[in-house]
């Protein structure tokens, strides 16, 4: 009996601990988002800040990104023309595009990419600020970290995945375009009308939904994670690490709520 009361004592704390985490992050990125909002915090500050990271989260690694993208789309637009031609499945070969890479696979690799990139960059960042009392000599000297440091580098990374997967989405559509009908132009609107007629407006909400919550898990969750470690340099790369961890369960979430949704 003190075992298994034990047992789920431990559950209940763990529940409460994770629940005490979830409502921190919500109450974090409300301040956030209301520094977004108000256009005062759109200072020159700012928008260096602002302007610095989409470049080095989107701009600097974009050939590399788009380099990668167009293989794996190429692979697997082949992939699905093949098999469709071998089961007189031609004309699903738009919609499997569509639902398969432009909705589901292309938005995951985008996030991944800044997540690698951008992710542990931010919490270190951010750990190393914390940790050497940055942020507390920003707020002695009245200057509010939130607008100044956090806000643009979460809506720099918002920006940046949404940026990346409209790229790749269309560098993907071209690629399509090329292996169903060739380099000819004569078949351009017809192409044009499947894909407009595919990608509705529900859709192309829930992928801008989509890929604001990954871009969100990416910049937001790092933050958090960052400013919550006690004030040791060695505590550093626990934090990095446990912030990549929470990184990529939340994408995870995201996507197979995502799957479960489209196709269930």
């Amino acid at each position: 009996m003190n075992q298994l009361a034990s047992l789920i004592e431990n559950l209940g704390s763990g529940f409460l601990n994770r629940l005490h985490s979830l409502m921190a992050l919500a109450l974090f990125g409300y301040r956030l988002f209301a520094a977004a909002l108000n256009p005062r915090t759109y200072n020159s500050a700012t928008r260096w800040i602002l302007v610095k990271q989409i470049y080095f989260t989107a701009v600097q690694p974009l050939p590399a990104f788009l380099a990668y993208s167009l293989i794996i789309s190429w692979v697997m637009i082949s992939i699905i023309v093949s098999t469709a031609r071998n089961f007189g499945l031609s004309a699903y070969v738009p919609g499997l595009i569509v639902n398969i890479l432009v909705l589901e696979l292309l938005p995951f690799l985008s996030v991944l990419f800044v997540a690698l990139r951008s992710s542990a960059a931010i919490n270190t960042e951010v750990a190393l600020m914390h940790t050497n009392n940055e942020l507390a000599a920003f707020e002695h000297a009245k200057i509010d970290p939130v607008q100044y440091e956090f806000m643009p580098r979460v809506v720099g990374g918002v920006l940046s995945v949404m940026a990346l997967t409209m790229l790749s989405g269309l560098a993907t559509l071209s690629v399509a375009f090329f292996q169903m009908y060739g380099a000819t132009q004569d078949n351009v609107p017809l192409f044009s009308r499947q894909i407009g007629l595919l990608m509705t407006l529900p859709l192309l909400l829930a992928l801008t939904l989509k890929s604001v919550l990954f871009g969100l898990s990416v910049t937001l969750i790092p933050l958090k994670t960052g400013l919550e470690i006690p004030k040791r340099l060695f505590m550093v790369p626990i934090a990095v690490l446990k912030g990549m961890m929470r990184v990529f369960f939340a994408i995870i979430i995201i996507e197979v709520t995502s799957l479960a949704i489209t196709f269930i």
